[in-house]
């Protein structure tokens, strides 16, 4: 509780600080923002500014009218600045604020269409880390002191309701089920090696990273918790320009990372490409205790020491061609080549029920894996209208090769005698292909200018090929174990159609959306002679109803049915051995489960926000472990458990106690229950957990800027395990070099090295207690550098054909 108190403080104290240092109110001023055609202009910046010295003194963002309101003006001369991507900035007559005009309405801004080739106009605006837009968590990555020399893991450790549980999976408001993107595409990875990609990719390459609990029917139905959609950078200036970026740090081992992009905009055409390289030393440790039952119970104290390289090695490459003012088309190129090692080797102690050590597991497991991608999309855009009208089709190809090899090495010895009573090597060499291959097609048609009707199709189809080949060494010679061969085929076909209706009744906007999709698979398991077919049809409604009460008043209700489908990793009946008393086996027969989602969102002055949520997920997919007392095995799977409720209510508190101080906060209490149906006993883990995550910017003279953040979070319940609280606290400085074309950015993540998971299983006969220690204290130096043109366009953006299936590919 101290270490919450701790971390609440700052943003408390800005809050105090802002109370205390406000004059008394003088005024109120109202305003529109239009455009030349008289329409209002949502989303505009609007600035209230000093007329003596053109000092800020208010800004916000106008509403989906193009109204805003200022409250709270001290009396004074000021006047209005108003600004929106793609038209020229204006400003109003200077007007005064005392005790005779207490109420400024002023007559609507207009604003024009500016010239395409945006002469002069240079980026230098940063955005906070932190903003909420379109029922979307917005973490700004680029604009993040401490994110320079991090991973993607690192920064969504960070994220509002965002954790990670011992085994890198990543939850959300404490649900599991989330769905990750790239750039709108599924990763199609499983668990593990979602794991290991994110620990790979470099921040440097990130731009934006989109939370979205309550996806609308134009989404895929995947992802029972929500959607993360991680956006790496494309440039969005005209001519010729780019970014080159190099960072390296390190805690007990050394890393770096090393980037670019580069970007070409003309008037039709548009090439960009990016390319990341980085290789991240690291550890972890698992400290893990367990006992068993039978005739003789014993205890199991496994101590456990891994190193990890991971190697990554990334290109992404585009081109966009304007056929006409109404028409693109474009192709897109992404791929990676990583590598990952491993070295862990394990001592776990074997007691008897008293605790006295009789014989010692020594344990060496060292892994060599490759993981390549090649992905292709081909897409069309054509404006039907000016008023939003459009018409999209993307075509996606995809391929994925995982290698591993995997070397498992035992001893097991008797620690009075020092007798080898058993030893043994075992060599596992599982390759994975998997090809992807999507068409999509969505129509925006506005029917007026409160009516929008939004429909689309798609097709995907995924197939995947795993062999498993086991060796065992013998007289210094692997020899095949032929009875451990296995070959596992996939094949999964999913058909789409979703329509959305979208309506606008005075201060109330209504959104009713409906998604069909129908799933074929077909899983065979070779040497298990086993094959199942499955065929079913879901539908998937969402609503969503908001309206707005006043400028500072706005409600929002939200409803949404998802499904979470077992990853192919899950579904792959092969053994993996951790050691001779550890296994993990797939499970053939999971079946999907489904989430039914609701919101009740209250906004205040557009930025504070208060969100309740209730979420029950039936046929919960989750890790279920299954000790034989007779062998000592315990064998970790995944099962259909049961069912999970969650109740959860979120507050977003920004702040500006001053001028030069900026503060993100987001706190988080949710309740999560799971009822799990278990072979020999039903029963319940439940708990009330809460998080707080908060990030301070200060903007100080010289160019120079100074981040501190830190997020805890209490103890919480996972499926079958209990946790621990956990928190960290990060700092960072930066400063802009060059005539502002260069950044160099030192930070220190989770500075008293306090996260870390430890986590307690105990249900029947299983008893696990773990804990999990990674390398999260490091430094980080980065410098990164603009080159070429600084005038800005607005980047077309698109979500490809195969966004929602390139998650739950296993490597």
């Amino acid at each position: 509780m101290n270490k919450l108190i701790l971390l609440m403080g700052i943003p408390l104290l800005g809050a105090i600080t802002t109370v205390f240092a406000q004059k008394d109110p003088a005024g109120s001023i109202q305003v529109k923002i239009a455009d030349a055609t008289g329409n209002p202009l949502p989303y505009a910046s609007v600035a209230v500014r000093k007329a003596a010295d053109t000092s800020l003194v208010k800004g916000q963002l106008s509403d989906t009218d193009g109204k805003c309101a200022f409250e709270k003006i001290a009396a004074g001369t000021y006047f209005i600045q108003a600004s929106q991507m793609g038209y020229t900035a204006h400003q109003s007559e200077v007007f005064r604020v005392d005790g005779t005009h207490t109420r400024i309405d002023l007559k609507t801004i207009t604003l024009q269409l500016a010239p395409k080739n945006l002469q002069g106009v240079e980026v230098t605006a940063q955005k906070p880390f932190i903003e909420r837009s379109e029922g979307k968590t917005i973490l700004n990555v680029e604009s993040s002191i401490a994110a320079a020399g991090n991973t993607a893991m690192d920064i969504l450790r960070r994220a509002p309701g965002v954790s990670v549980d011992k085994d890198d999976n990543l939850l959300l408001k404490g649900k599991q089920g989330v769905t990750v993107m790239l750039d709108g595409k599924l990763t199609y990875l499983s668990n593990e090696s979602l794991a290991e990609l994110l620990k790979s990719m470099q921040a440097e390459s990130i731009s934006q990273i989109e939370i979205i609990t309550s996806p609308g029917a134009k989404y895929d139905a995947a992802g029972t918790s929500g959607i993360i959609n991680i956006k790496t950078k494309k440039g969005q200036l005209v001519g010729l320009n780019g970014t080159a970026n190099a960072g390296f740090g390190g805690g007990k081992y050394l890393f770096y990372n090393a980037g670019g992009n580069i970007n070409w905009r003309t008037k039709r055409l548009n090439v960009f490409g990016n390319f990341n390289l980085g290789d991240r030393q690291s550890y972890n440790t698992r400290l893990l205790f367990r006992t068993t039952g039978g005739n003789i119970p014993l205890q199991f104290r496994q101590d456990v020491y891994q190193t990890n390289d991971f190697l990554n090695r990334s290109v992404k490459a585009g081109i966009d061609y304007s056929i006409s003012s109404t028409q693109t088309i474009g192709v897109l190129v992404n791929g990676y080549s990583n590598a990952f090692w491993r070295e862990a080797p394990s001592a776990t102690q074997i007691a008897n029920q008293g605790g006295t050590t009789d014989s010692v597991l020594y344990t060496a497991v060292n892994a060599n894996n490759r993981f390549k991608n090649i992905s292709l999309n081909l897409n069309y855009k054509l404006k039907l209208d000016t008023s939003g009208g459009e018409f999209t089709i993307d075509a996606d190809y995809a391929k994925f090769k995982n290698q591993m090899n995997t070397e498992l090495s035992d001893s097991l010895r008797n620690v009075h005698s020092g007798t080898v009573l058993q030893q043994g090597t075992l060599r596992t060499l599982p390759n994975t292909d998997i090809t992807i291959k999507s068409i999509k097609a969505d129509l925006v048609k506005v029917l007026n200018k409160t009516t929008k009707l939004e429909a689309g199709f798609k097709a995907s189809m995924v197939s995947t090929d795993n062999m498993m080949r086991y060796d065992s060494l013998v007289d210094h010679t692997y020899v095949p174990v032929l009875s451990q061969y296995d070959q596992f085929i996939y094949k999964e076909q999913v058909i789409a159609g979703y329509l959305a209706y979208k309506k606008q009744i005075k201060n109330t906007d209504f959104v009713l959306g409906l998604r069909l999709e129908q799933t074929t698979s077909d899983g065979h398991s070779i040497s298990l002679k086993s094959k199942i077919k499955k065929t079913y049809l879901d539908y998937f409604p969402n609503v969503t109803v908001d309206h707005k009460f006043s400028e500072n008043h706005k409600l929002s209700l939200a409803y949404s049915k998802r499904i979470n489908r077992p990853g192919y990793g899950q579904l792959n009946p092969f053994l993996f051995f951790l050691d001779k008393y550890t296994y993990f086996r797939g499970n053939s027969f999971l079946t999907p489960e489904y989430t039914h989602n609701t919101e009740l969102s209250y906004m205040f002055k557009q930025k504070y926000i208060a969100t309740l949520g209730y979420s029950r997920t039936n046929d919960l997919i989750d890790e279920y472990l299954a000790v034989n007392d007779e062998t000592r095995i315990t064998i970790s799977t995944n099962k259909n458990l049961g069912k999970q409720n969650t109740y959860s209510l979120n507050l977003t508190l920004p702040f500006d106690p001053v001028k030069w101080w900026n503060t993100s906060n987001n706190l988080s209490v949710y309740y999560n229950q799971y009822r799990i149906r278990d072979t020999v006993k039903n029963f319940t883990t439940e708990k009330l957990a809460y998080s707080f995550n908060s990030t301070n910017t200060f903007t100080l003279p010289h160019d120079f800027k100074l981040e501190l953040s830190g997020w805890y979070e209490s103890a919480n319940v996972y499926g079958i395990f209990v946790a621990r609280s956990m928190w960290a606290v990060n700092a960072g400085i930066q400063k802009t070099v060059l005539q502002k074309k260069g950044t160099l950015k030192l930070n220190v993540n989770d500075i008293f090295a306090s996260n870390r998971f430890r986590g307690v299983a105990n249900y029947n006969n299983v008893y696990l207690n773990v804990n999990n220690r990674w390398q999260n204290r490091t430094v980080n130096l980065s410098f990164s550098y603009r080159f070429g043109n600084n005038k800005i366009e607005a980047a077309r953006e698109r979500q490809t054909g195969s966004a929602d299936e390139l998650k739950r590919a296993g490597n």
